[in-house]
């Protein structure tokens, strides 16, 4: 009888040494840590590890058909973690790919411009390393993708749609005039929260290095024609507009609009007509 109990607690020992262990292999994220010893400690983070000028985004997948499908499906999964880390909910239908211009390559991600419409890019990365390997069912992977700081910097300045604004005008009517446009353009995700001189606008490299904003709108208004008939005053208003983006170096639109405004003052004239210019970028923005 003593030698069957002595059996059963050895028994009981292995049994609770076994269960112990098995207990032990979770990682600090809850992640499951499998038992390949070759597996890089990197892969055990969750999402990212910022260095002093670069933050490394994990991207991972399982059970996928093939190695090939597995590294594809991981480096998606970094990008969605980047496209995340701007504070924007990617949705289901999240579309990431590699784009080749070039020779060059880079990854436009799941945050799209409010203003272009286009997916934002991250033109400076590079893959630092990966990780496959076969489970019962397929292949897992994960993937190690490096961006600089600077880069992602830029893309949150593209994200944000802060921009500067410049006039060019001797009607003192104009610079009222035009801050009807501002709310409109807020609402297509441009912010111009800066004015700068008109002068200072021709250089846009300087505009960004000074600035780092995404957007610059530039304005022009003159009166061409003055005119007055029996008290009345009439005024033909030109104006010039042109939106940029600083950091695609793209012309983005173009205005270019005469208007007439009629009044019984040839202030009250030249300010109608610079409205009713407004008034057609306005109408030209939320058509």
């Amino acid at each position: 009888m003593k030698h069957s109990f002595s059996v059963l607690t050895a028994i009981c020992t292995v049994l609770t040494f076994f269960v112990s262990c098995g207990s032990a292999e979770q990682s600090s994220d809850s992640r499951p840590v499998r038992s390949s010893v070759n597996r890089p400690e990197w892969t055990n983070v969750a999402e990212k590890i910022e260095k002093s000028d670069t933050v490394f985004f994990i991207g991972d997948s399982s059970n996928a058909k093939s190695e090939e499908d597995a590294l594809t499906l991981a480096r998606q999964n970094a990008f969605f973690k980047v496209s995340n880390s701007f504070g924007v909910s990617v949705k289901s239908e999240f579309d990431s790919h590699e784009v080749e211009k070039n020779g060059e390559y880079s990854y436009a991600i799941g945050v799209k411009s409010s203003v272009t419409g286009k997916q934002i890019e991250v033109k400076n990365y590079h893959i630092k390393d990966k990780y496959t390997e076969r489970n019962g069912r397929g292949y897992d992977a994960y993937v190690l993708v490096a961006i600089p700081k600077t880069e992602l910097a830029r893309i949150q300045i593209e994200v944000d749609g802060f921009g500067v604004w410049a006039l060019n005008s001797e009607l003192r009517e104009s610079a009222d005039k035009i801050r009807a446009l501002f709310p409109v353009f807020n609402q297509k995700g441009i912010k111009l929260n800066q004015k700068i001189d008109f002068e200072d606008a021709e250089d846009v490299d300087k505009v960004f290095a000074a600035s780092h904003k995404a957007f610059l709108l530039k304005i022009e208004i003159r009166e061409a024609k003055a005119e007055e008939y029996n008290g009345e005053f009439y005024s033909v208003i030109q104006l010039n507009a042109e939106l940029f983006n600083l950091l695609t170096k793209e012309t983005i639109n173009r205005w270019n609009i005469e208007s007439k405004g009629a009044a019984y003052s040839a202030d009250e004239a030249r300010g109608i007509g610079i409205s009713k210019a407004v008034d057609e970028i306005i109408e030209q923005i939320t058509d």
